[in-house]
């Protein structure tokens, strides 16, 4: 049933979370084994108590709650086998950046990624077009050697209802005219399209020259570029990437703009022992206990566009580009667009705490509270494709506002299985803010000092943790998998030594599919979390002489565990005994609009 009009939507029970999840971001747990030794604690109000939002207020630990019975009128067909497949209907900007489609329909999220994209695809495909007609919401291009070779190849496309995404409306005409490739000018190789091209080698070098980068841009794409255009692409690109401190000059005064903040053995320990998986503001992520873990800071006078492209460049710098990255913001369009500059094909996520805040201004009706977070929560897309079938049938006008205004990743069911981390809320950012919020009011020097020092104590603690657990896998993993493979309601049929159906007996009659070597399930929490659900588990403990440990992934291994806090972070004087400052200039604060950290 819809909404009646009158109803007013902070008031009412709409878009409730109707399956809680306890994603559970630990700052203090380790008195837990610690006993009779000194923790610092610093209580951690997370979000959703705080605000008291009913939205996204736990109330059970289920684990596999998206397949129990009653969630939602939805009906299944109660021997359907659930198998993976792609779910369609939110729309996502990646695409292969060196040969951008141009297909007809295809989207880009504004006009000047688009003109990027259309260059990029000229010099793949060895033609250059001539503009027609070019404005903020229109471009018009042809093939430059129309008149010559009579080439029918053409380009159209606009901006659809939000002004701001552009769609591809007319390409029907392959091109026919020669390559353009050997030319000594390459007219679509503009100063834009090479600040992009070149920004990758400069976050990696920023020494490297024009010479070195224009034989760069030959090595990658096989065009040869004027040495003066690649000057000002590169100087482009630094001014995108880089701080100029003459930038931050007013009325004869240098001002604080930005700062980056990290410790090498927190840098490490990410990359050595951890799922790829940041939360931001700060960079954060969590071990394989689930333990708050900071990798790195950033301190700016402003949330811009500029400055997130910049403190992004500063973390990419940090950690490199490992594979299978998936980076989790709030709903702020400077992150996001920092993100995508700098993250280009990292797995990009969207806090569904933010979302549901924004969908609650435009949008309510029961059938979103039924719907809307059980998609986010479903890992199998099938399942995500039923309920997202539901709210669309009710009120199109609704899907299509999550189709365009939130493209980056908010449900499990299109969640990649690289870094193990299935949480749909940002929740991070919110207790790492809160864990250091009683210091916020201190100088930078000593607000970043304090950091280090709680880093350099947690990082001793679990280190002294790590020191007394036995075995292959981290306790608490273990420990809950038994308990989980107690009293299920489950039958297993086999179809080899590695394979079987597995069937829930009664209610829903869901019937899922396990493969122990290839380490999946058809539900796919598997692959998601790294840890076995429970159709695995009906599976495993089905077999004789099985080890559940022997098939929870290394990122829970207590050796990982170990690796992420085996450097030290050092010990340092107070700040009365630091080296003083010669740098020759007085540094005066900012002139402050809106901070970030």
């Amino acid at each position: 049933m819809q909404q009646e009009n009158n109803t007013k939507l902070d008031d009412d029970d709409y878009l409730r979370n109707p399956l809680p999840k306890n994603e559970h971001v630990g700052v203090d747990d380790e008195a837990m084994y610690l006993e009779g030794e000194p923790i610092n604690h610093l209580s951690v109000v997370v979000r959703r108590e705080k605000e008291q939002d009913k939205d996204f207020v736990p109330e059970d630990d289920s684990e596999d709650g998206s397949e129990d019975e009653g969630v939602s009128d939805i009906e299944i067909d109660e021997d359907e086998e659930l198998v993976g497949h792609e779910a369609t209907h939110i729309p996502n900007f990646e695409y292969d950046r060196q040969d951008p489609p141009m297909v007809e329909g295809t989207t880009y999220p504004t006009m000047n990624e688009f003109k990027l994209a259309l260059s990029m695809h000229a010099i793949k495909h060895e033609f250059e077009f001539k503009t027609e007609k070019s404005s903020t919401y229109r471009f018009r291009a042809n093939c430059k050697r129309k008149d010559l070779d009579k080439c029918p190849w053409k380009v159209y496309a606009s901006t659809t209802d939000d002004q701001c995404t552009v769609k591809v409306r007319k390409n029907r005409c392959a091109h026919e005219c020669s390559s353009t490739r050997r030319k000594k000018k390459v007219k679509n190789a503009t100063k834009h399209w090479i600040c992009e091209k070149v920004k990758d080698f400069l976050i990696d070098d920023a020494t490297l020259k024009a010479k070195a980068l224009q034989k760069k841009i030959k090595e990658c794409y096989k065009v040869h570029i004027h040495y003066k255009r690649v000057y000002m692409g590169r100087i482009l690109a630094l001014n995108q990437l880089y701080v100029n401190i003459d930038h931050y000059t007013i009325n004869g005064k240098i001002r604080f703009r930005k700062m980056f903040f990290a410790l090498k053995p927190c840098l490490d320990g990410f990359l050595n022992g951890f799922r790829l998986y940041l939360a931001l503001a700060t960079a954060s992520a969590v071990d394989g206990h689930n333990w708050l873990y900071p990798v790195c800071f950033g301190v700016f006078d402003s949330e811009t566009n500029d400055n997130w492209i910049w403190f992004m460049s500063q973390v990419r710098q940090a950690i490199g580009y490992p594979r299978g990255l998936a980076i989790h913001t709030d709903a702020g369009q400077a992150v996001m667009t920092g993100v995508g500059e700098v993250f280009r094909e990292a797995e990009k996520r969207e806090c569904m705490f933010h979302l549901v805040n924004n969908f609650k201004k435009q949008h309510g009706g029961k059938v979103f509270d039924d719907h809307l977070c059980a998609a986010a929560y479903f890992w199998n897309p099938y399942l995500f494709e039923k309920h997202w079938n539901a709210m669309e049938k009710e009120k199109p006008a609704a899907t299509n506002y999550l189709r365009q205004f939130h493209t980056r990743l908010w449900t499990m069911s299109q969640f990649s299985p690289f870094c193990k981390v299935d949480y749909v809320t940002n929740n991070l950012a919110e207790c790492l803010n809160n864990w250091f919020k009683h210091f916020k009011s201190l100088n930078l020097d000593d607000l970043m000092d304090k950091i280090r020092q709680l880093l350099m104590i947690k990082w001793n603690q679990r280190k002294k943790i790590a020191k007394k657990w036995n075995g292959r896998v981290l306790p608490h993993i273990i420990q809950k998998l038994n308990e989980q493979s107690r009293e299920l309601s489950l039958e297993v049929d086999e179809c080899s030594k590695q394979v079987a159906e597995v069937t829930a007996m009664g209610g829903s009659g869901f019937r899922f599919v396990v493969n122990l070597e290839e380490r999946t399930c058809s539900c796919r929490k598997w692959q998601v979390c790294g840890i076995p659900c429970k159709h695995a588990l009906a599976f495993i403990t089905s077999l004789p002489n099985a080890s559940i440990d022997d098939y929870v992934h290394e990122y829970y291994y207590i050796d990982k565990f170990r690796a992420a806090y085996q450097q030290l972070i050092p010990a340092m004087p107070d700040k009365s005994q630091w080296p003083k400052s010669t740098h020759g200039f007085h540094l005066y604060p900012p002139l402050l609009k809106a901070t970030s950290w």
